[in-house]
């Protein structure tokens, strides 16, 4: 397997009405077969920001490869699209959010594990916590360009929304981090 053969599988899966459910089949036959997801993508680091991490990018479809630091949190925040997750090592603990009227509402949790596939509708919010001594790295899908549409953030201490700005994002992912859990849990 190549990471152009995973950009294919995906983008193929990601083309039409169901392209949600579409994607989760590909990713649910990868199951097993997370460690030739993990060797294709070996060359992207999965670090440093969102721009170093995504792989494939189209106003339709983003691929990233995204590790989470072990003991970190982020603040809530949307994806502006339909999110799919496979977890490839590590774990994480999500805590998914409805937005309502009245703001974010708990909606429920998820330890993800290798293996473990997430999805959210474009409406849900989430936090993401690593958790265990190793990163929590992934293989995210989102049916849209993931940084380049318009996205919410929450702060994890006052549940405000704000605009998702990298630089706030990361003051607030300080916060969030530090907290002894995840907001509205």
């Amino acid at each position: 397997m190549h990471a152009s053969d995973i950009v294919f599988a995906l983008k193929e899966a990601s083309d039409g009405p169901h392209a949600l459910q579409n994607v989760r089949r590909v990713l649910n036959d990868w199951r097993e077969r997370i460690d030739e997801v993990s060797e294709a993508l070996d060359y992207i680091s999965g670090i440093g920001g969102n721009a170093n991490q995504a792989f494939y990018r189209t106003p339709e479809l983003s691929v990233l490869k995204v590790c989470f630091p072990s003991g970190k949190r982020t603040p809530p925040h949307d994806h502006g699209s339909w999110a799919a997750i496979l977890v490839l090592s590590g774990s994480e603990k999500n805590v998914i959010y409805r937005q309502g009227g009245d703001g974010l509402e708990y909606a429920n949790e998820a330890v993800l594990t290798p293996g473990t596939i997430l999805t959210m509708p474009a409406d849900a919010a989430h936090t993401v916590e690593s958790l265990g001594d190793e990163p929590a790295i992934g293989l995210h899908v989102y049916g849209g360009d993931v940084l380049g549409v318009e996205r919410s953030m929450w702060d994890p201490d006052t549940l405000e929304e704000h605009p998702l700005e990298w630089d706030h994002y990361e003051v607030l992912a300080e916060r969030a981090s530090k907290a002894d859990k995840a907001p509205l849990t």
